[in-house]
């Protein structure tokens, strides 16, 4: 059965790939992002293209209004002056925008340990976007909570292509699921391409083939870019900070990140969940760092220097 079907956060990892699943499948996918340059690649696929901005709530409840679904997650903002605050606005204006609506089934972007309200730097935003749409009578949502990134690793490549290392202020012994983006955007497909969404609200573990360490990742990823014995170097906290203020993110921020890897070293979230066959997904991070991560590295490495 084609459904109408739109998607925020189009031109994205997880957005594009999504929106080319549906296509395939039959569906006919509204794609949603703010540039109309960005979007261009997924309108010759396809897609019907609306470029706009999520905070702007008349613009997408117009967008939503008569669809049959809806995938929705809160971009991040990596250099508002206050980032929760700056995402508790936007998630306040997409939730008014799906009561406008009327949408009923809904797919959201959330994060694992987004069942903790504090002590988790930015995934306290997607806590709180869970309220919100919860809280939205006769809304049938799944919030998908997928583990860390990998995509998250490519950030290593300037540390690579300059000291030869990778590093964060994230222990190297411990041990966490990881994710590719791509199966993010199956799963969601799969539950988009159904004939319904559960009703009421649930949530979705997703945490990726197995657990690494950010040692074992350097490992893997060094072996696929022809650096054997890439090393993982753990930073102090105030030199993490200094670091991603320097790379363009905002103080509030890099707190944030800096709360969450502390949780992390601690293990006082997203390391223990329970694995199951229906929260492990295929893409490994070997596979991810020879399809993914290799080629962002050699494109980097090919451009003329400053």
């Amino acid at each position: 059965m084609q459904k109408h079907i739109v998607v925020t956060g189009a031109t994205g990892h997880i957005g594009s790939a999504l929106v080319h699943h549906l296509l395939g499948r039959g569906h006919r996918v509204t794609a949603v992002a703010r540039s109309v340059e960005a979007l261009t690649p997924l309108a010759q696929a396809g897609a019907d293209i609306r470029p706009g901005q999520l905070s702007d709530v008349a613009f997408l409840a117009e967008v939503l209004r008569g669809a049959d679904a809806a995938f929705l997650m809160l971009p991040p903002n990596a250099v508002a002056p206050d980032v929760l605050a700056a995402q508790d606005e936007l998630g306040a204006a997409v939730a008014e925008s799906l009561r406008q609506s009327g949408l009923r089934q809904v797919v959201n972007l959330s994060s694992i340990a987004a069942d903790l309200p504090s002590g988790t730097g930015p995934i306290v935003s997607v806590h709180r976007q869970e309220q919100r749409l919860n809280a939205i009578e006769g809304l049938h949502v799944v919030h998908l909570r997928p583990a860390y990134f990998m995509e998250n690793l490519l950030a290593n490549i300037g540390l690579i292509l300059g000291p030869g290392i990778t590093g964060s202020a994230i222990r190297p012994d411990v041990s966490f699921p990881m994710i590719a983006t791509r199966d993010i955007a199956a799963r969601a497909a799969a539950l988009l391409d159904g004939p319904a969404l559960p009703a009421g609200h649930q949530e979705q573990l997703l945490l990726g083939p197995r657990s690494y360490t950010l040692a074992e990742a350097a490992r893997i990823i060094g072996q696929a870019i022809g650096r054997p014995g890439l090393p993982y170097v753990p930073f102090p906290l105030d030199q993490a900070k200094q670091g991603m203020m320097g790379a363009g993110l905002s103080e509030s921020m890099a707190d944030l990140y800096l709360e969450m890897s502390q949780t992390l070293n601690e293990e006082r979230a997203m390391v223990h969940e329970t694995r199951t066959a229906a929260n492990t997904t295929p893409t490994t991070l070997e596979a991810f760092a020879a399809e993914v991560f290799a080629p962002a590295f050699q494109a980097a490495a090919a451009q003329p220097v400053a």
